[in-house]
């Protein structure tokens, strides 16, 4: 159900976009510029509403603030299509993006929930990789084949909302009454109800919190930052656009089994830690390769650096669950805060690539290269255990 709701209200909204802006280009009379200051309205929304939405977890419970998150997706999803110029289709992406942002935080800690510690890497994992799935259907599906099919890039939006508010219903009958009632090997914690202030001191006070924020906006803002900008670099090189848009699909592809098998491979050598800290390494290598390599080599390179991102990213959300002092009580508010920072860096790290693009075309790389290892030097700050 958790991997359910990662791909439809989470993956699906937040990707379906990019396919379409051709066509709502076209129509709404947009330029270039204009289509990338939309863009960035998803993760500025996010970055704004993490924290909150973690917050209102931790009050709530993560059932009512999902539920309640599931039709603020459905609702915000489908204005923007029936956004009639750039100013309110500005406005409904914001609102779309500060409407995930009460979900993702409080779905990433139901693995702390229902699974026991040497579990939980794996379980993260595969919840997490919704998001990938939703990504990969909606990127390959929605222009070349739900469009055709529904008639116009808005009634995709309609379509797509009416899932996430089934979605939305179906997790709130399902999942209620299971808040209560945590695995007992689980890193859950009694079941308490913190006030706002009561969040803040327990996770801000937390060093180990924001090593893991920092660390996550170098990666994450970099993993966003490649999946806009390989698209144009490639074709820049001279490959043709369905090749590279092939290529930059493996960035997806890979975060499958990154969010998966690297987790697992966590657990079973029980280095989380460790493995994060290699794995931010190879990141950073592997994005500075980016420059000098040759077209055949990005096959490699890019579903290397998509893998690796997601498993990253995955160990983090297992981490801060199993912090001491957070478990189920303070979680929501833990990943709000990584989620905000995550998101941060994917509305300014592509902002600052992009004037660097001017001069010269590789030195994004170097950039964020350069910032997904400072997320191995965070990770390395990191306690040897969460608790």
């Amino acid at each position: 159900m958790v991997t359910l709701v990662h791909m439809l209200v989470v993956g699906v909204p937040w990707t379906v976009m990019p396919v379409l802006f051709t066509a709502t280009a076209r129509e709404l009379d947009l330029s270039l510029a204009q289509i990338g200051l939309l863009w960035s309205m998803l993760p500025v929304g996010a970055a704004v509403v993490a924290l909150p939405g973690g917050m209102l977890g931790d009050r709530l419970g993560f059932v009512k603030t999902i539920s309640i998150g599931c039709f603020a997706v459905a609702v915000t999803s489908g204005l923007r299509g029936m956004a009639t110029n750039l100013a309110t289709m500005t406005v409904f992406m914001f609102l779309c993006g500060a409407s995930v942002a009460l979900v993702f935080p409080n779905l990433q800690r139901i693995g702390g929930v229902f699974f026991p510690r040497n579990q939980l890497g794996l379980a993260t994992g595969i919840s997490v990789s919704g998001f990938a799935v939703g990504g990969v259907l909606t990127t390959a599906f929605s222009a070349t084949l739900v469009m055709p099919l529904v008639g116009s890039w808005r009634n995709v939006l309609f379509l797509y909302s009416v899932l996430g508010f089934s979605v939305g219903t179906v997790w709130f009958l399902v999942m209620r009454g299971h808040e209560a009632s945590p695995n007992p090997g689980s890193v859950a914690t009694e079941a308490a109800r913190p006030t706002f202030r009561q969040s803040v001191a327990a996770v801000f006070g937390m060093r180990d919190a924001w090593l893991l924020s920092l660390g996550n906006l170098g990666l994450v803002g970099s993993f966003i930052s490649l999946n806009g900008y390989l698209p144009v670099y490639l074709e820049s090189t001279g490959l043709a656009k369905s090749v590279g848009d092939a290529m930059t699909s493996t960035l997806f592809l890979a975060s499958i089994a990154g969010a998966i098998g690297i987790p697992a491979m966590a657990d079973r050598i029980g280095a989380a830690r460790a493995v994060m800290i290699a794995s931010a390494i190879v990141t950073s290598a592997t994005i500075a390769l980016f420059a000098a390599a040759r077209p055949a080599l990005y096959w490699v390179l890019i579903p290397l650096a998509g893998g690796m991102t997601q498993g990253i990213g995955t160990l983090v959300i297992a981490h801060a669950v199993q912090m001491k002092g957070i478990g189920l009580v303070y979680a929501g508010t833990a990943l709000g805060l990584i989620g905000g920072f995550a998101n941060l860096g994917g509305f300014v790290m592509p902002a600052i690539g992009g004037k660097l693009a001017e001069v010269n075309q590789t030195w994004p790389f170097f950039l964020w290269a350069l910032l997904s290892l400072s997320g191995a030097a965070c990770f390395a700050l990191l306690k040897d255990s969460p608790d």
